[in-house]
């Protein structure tokens, strides 16, 4: 009688073990939907806090459903609007606990999942973010966007972010 029980428990370990490995692999599997919500940032200096330049600060609203969708861009501050268009289709767009990931008017855009941000000293900790500009100092270049995404000359630095409500990875994939 012993030896079944120990047969019996054997075989329940094996099954929760395996619905535990499904269960973990579904939850954090890349997922191809959702809605975020961030800002995109641009100075015309090629670096964050460039003096005497041009500057713009915009809210961004992300729409996706099977990998594709649009990304909105509204303007906020700043001294010009610096954008002229403000709707972009998005393609191939995945978000996972790492990275949101998408390709923009056919220019790829990677956004890693920051828990500290060292540019806005902790400003924009616990969002996805990247950054990038031909004057800016290596801690600001983060991932992998281009101002051609925006219609914006290569010589202006952008700083594209998307916010996780919770301050955690998105809850879309876990």
């Amino acid at each position: 009688m012993n030896g079944r029980w120990v047969i019996v428990l054997g075989v329940g370990a094996v099954i929760i073990a395996l619905a535990f490995v499904a269960v973990t692999f579904i939850a954090l599997s890349p997922s191809q939907e959702g809605t975020l919500y961030g800002t995109l940032f641009v100075n015309t200096g090629g670096y964050s806090n460039a003096t005497a330049s041009s500057t713009a600060s915009y809210n961004v609203t992300l729409t996706a459903k099977s990998g594709h969708g649009e990304v909105l861009l509204t303007y906020l501050s700043g001294t010009q609007d610096l954008v002229k268009e403000n709707l972009f289709p998005i393609t191939n767009y995945t978000i996972s606990i790492t990275q949101v990931s998408m390709v923009i008017g056919g220019h790829q855009a990677v956004l890693p999942w920051e828990d500290n941000d060292t540019v806005w000293a902790g400003q924009y900790d616990s969002n996805y973010i990247a950054s990038w500009g031909p004057s800016a100092p290596s801690y600001e270049v983060r991932g992998q966007v281009s101002p051609a995404i925006f219609g914006l000359p290569s010589s202006d630095y952008v700083e594209f972010r998307f916010m996780a409500l919770s301050g955690e990875p998105s809850g879309d994939c876990c």
